[in-house]
This record gives structure tokens, C-alpha cells and sequence, in this order.
């Protein structure tokens, strides 16, 4: 078996002390001639070592100031407790939403396959921005139906309290849900929306609220990876819950 890489013998101890706290996050990491010192390698190969951490999304580089961990705590997305916002997601702990904006648009064959429309009709978006303190956490686009829709306040430029019960108010009520989930790479806008460090992947969620009849609402969310612990629950969680 080929002996592992010289950088990456010091990527994985640097890692290592990241995982067990050694390194804090926010933390600065020792300069890269104390790195050479300690490791007793060339720069070249504390680069490499670097670059693999930082393509992780486990360290950001600043230029002229140095290496630091990555300050960012994930936050766990209750998939099963739903509250129905203008997102439709309940996201614990994510303390900001802007509705960024509202459109008109037809409906492409994705969109018009989930919401079981003919492709081009007309939908209502809502697109929302979610942060985690001052970072961008997800980005949000709620697609509705025209005809479900119109007259209600989701035609609205502004922010509403629940979608779903909007929904309910005029006949449709929400009685399930399906969500799809992909990881993968971000696209170059969603790297700049969401201000990714190289080499983080996205969570990309696509959630179909059903009525007992139709889908009455699809959300496609996408979360940065490194911040998003997504959990659900079934049965009884009386144990789990408990102090």
C-alpha cells in the first residue's frame, strides 16, 4: 500500500486537533514558518496541507492575517416540526429572514412535475435569505400555484407569519409533505449567495406540501453544508425530550 502523502499526515493531525477542540473554532492556527518548525517540513508542503483543510471547509485563509478555523456551528433543522413560515421551514436557532423577492414566473418541467401542472403555467415565488448570525445560512424559493394563490397575502411583496395557514384559510389545507434531499456542490451563484469557503459542499432540499387532494406549495432550500445539521423524529420521543 503507498505511504500516505507528507501533507497529508500534517492535514490529518491539524484536523484532528480542530475535531478535539485543541484548535478552537475562530481560532488562529500557529504561522506557516512555526507549522514548517513544528512539522519539520517545507513550506511548500504546509501549503498543500493547508490548502486540503481549507478545501474542507475546516480552516479560511485571510490574507495578510494569517489561518483561522472555521467559525461556524451547525444548525439543526427540525424536518418533522414544520411551523409553516413564508419558507415553510422551521430552522432552530436561525435568527434572520429576508423576503429578498417576489415573482411571476411559468412554471419550468421540474417545478411543473412536483406541483402537478402543466409546464408554463403561471406560479407565485417567494424567495427568502436565512442567516445564522451574520452568516448565510440557506436560501429559500417557495413556488405556489397561481390559482391557489391569488387575492391572498402571498401575492404580497412582504413577509408572512405562515404560509400554510394562509393556505388553510382558503381551503387548502396542508395534510403532508414529501422532502427530497441532494448533496452536492454549490454552483458559482450559490457559493456567492451563501459566501461559501472553497470546498463546501450544499444541502439542496426540495419539500412538497401536500393538501388531500393536490401539492399545494413546492420549497427548494438550499443550505450551506457546513451549517446545517438536518434531523428528524419518529414515534414516541417522550425519551429523547426528557431532561
Amino acid at each position: 500500500m503507498r505511504a500516505e502523502s507528507r501533507y497529508r499526515q500534517i492535514a490529518r493531525t491539524l484536523r484532528r486537533e480542530v475535531q478535539e477542540g485543541a484548535l478552537p473554532r475562530g481560532g488562529q492556527l500557529p504561522s506557516e514558518k512555526q507549522l514548517e518548525e513544528r512539522f519539520e517540513a517545507s513550506r511548500n508542503t504546509i501549503r498543500l496541507a493547508l490548502g486540503m483543510l481549507r478545501n474542507q471547509g475546516l480552516i479560511v485563509s485571510r490574507p495578510g492575517r494569517g489561518h483561522f478555523v472555521q467559525d461556524v456551528v451547525p444548525e439543526t433543522f427540525h424536518a418533522n416540526r414544520s411551523r409553516g413560515g413564508s419558507g415553510g421551514l422551521n430552522e432552530s436557532g436561525m435568527a434572520g429572514q429576508v423576503l429578498e423577492e417576489l415573482q411571476i414566473l411559468s412554471a419550468t418541467p421540474d417545478i411543473a412535475s412536483r406541483l402537478r401542472v402543466p409546464e408554463g403555467d403561471m406560479t407565485v415565488v417567494r424567495r427568502m435569505y436565512r442567516f445564522s448570525g451574520e452568516v448565510s445560512a440557506s436560501v429559500s424559493s417557495a413556488y405556489y400555484p397561481m390559482g391557489l394563490v391569488e387575492g391572498t397575502p402571498l401575492m404580497l411583496p412582504e413577509d408572512v407569519e405562515s404560509a400554510l395557514a394562509v393556505l388553510a384559510e382558503h381551503g387548502q389545507r396542508q395534510a403532508g409533505f414529501v422532502d427530497e434531499l441532494e448533496a452536492r456542490m454549490p454552483s458559482p451563484q450559490e457559493v456567492g449567495q451563501l459566501e461559501l469557503p472553497p470546498g463546501v459542499p450544499v444541502l439542496a432540499v426540495h419539500r412538497t406540501d401536500l393538501s388531500e387532494e393536490r401539492p399545494i406549495r413546492l420549497v427548494h432550500t438550499v443550505y450551506a453544508g457546513h451549517s446545517i445539521r438536518y434531523q428528524y423524529e419518529h414515534g414516541n420521543m417522550n425519551a429523547y425530550h426528557r431532561d
